[in-house]
């Protein structure tokens, strides 16, 4: 579990005083507005120990809930729009609630950007996570600070996976087949060119690896990322891959279902 107090420094009698509070927000890189952060907690315990660790950085963060289960979540996301959502892989003893819970999310289209927490972070888990949403990726047993650096990364549009994770993805997508990316009408999104370039990092190939495959230099092959992260919305290599996981594990299910 991800600890609240023991993660912050104290004083004799075991309270992070004020100024050491104050000292440890601005170690961490503390917002100019704080972030509302909506919680979804497995045990009350869970929850509560999250909420007050977060309520102890309170001009970083405002905390909303806990709830305990997806539609709790939902309504929370619906009335009160917290601008990130940490979710426990674990809700109501299912062990896929919080992934079911993203997917709730999904659909509502809500604005908030979810952060799952698990225990075990399994390669389908990884992928069924992240398909259904999640912008961040993190385990229960990470200290609180690393909590507080990924609702930030998270906050500020950007992915937060461990190279462990990403490396699960890449794996997945070793022995697929290219997935064409198109958009709601059927009209491809990239290049022919632009495609090969997406399905080459897909695999694990490197700019200069890329560049040599096509026979162009690696400033045309940063050239092309540039160009796809534009399209697709996204901002580095990292975001392409889950991008690309997302896109080919939503083609699989629609396979699957026909």
């Amino acid at each position: 579990m991800i600890p609240s107090a023991a993660t912050s420094p104290a004083n004799k009698s075991g309270t992070p005083s004020k100024a050491e509070l104050e000292q440890n927000e601005v170690r961490l890189g503390a917002s100019l507005e704080p972030i509302s952060v909506a919680i979804a907690a497995s045990t009350a315990m869970s929850g509560q120990l999250i909420r007050d660790a977060l309520k102890r950085h309170r001009r970083s963060f405002t905390t909303i809930g806990p709830a305990y289960s997806g539609k709790e979540l939902l309504q929370m996301a619906a009335a009160l729009q917290p601008q990130v959502s940490v979710i426990s892989s674990n809700l109501q003893g299912d062990s896929m609630g919080g992934v079911k819970a993203l997917r709730q999310l999904r659909l509502s289209n809500s604005s908030t950007r979810p952060i799952l927490l698990f225990e075990s972070s399994e390669p389908n888990m990884v992928i069924d996570a992240f398909s259904a949403g999640a912008r961040g990726l993190l385990s229960a047993n990470n200290s609180f600070e690393v909590l507080c650096k990924c609702i930030r990364c998270v906050h500020a549009g950007q992915i937060w996976a461990n190279s462990g994770q990403v490396e699960s993805l890449v794996k997945v997508l070793e022995d697929i087949r290219p997935v064409r990316l198109v958009n709601a009408r059927g009209v491809s999104l990239l290049t022919r060119k632009e495609e090969q370039v997406v399905n080459m990092v897909a695999e694990g190939l490197r700019n200069r690896e890329i560049s040599k495959a096509l026979g162009v230099s690696a400033h045309t092959v940063k050239n092309h990322l540039f160009h796809v992260y534009e399209k697709l919305g996204i901002s580095n290599r990292v975001e392409l891959i889950l991008y690309f996981a997302s896109k080919r594990y939503a083609h699989e299910l629609l396979k699957g279902a026909n």
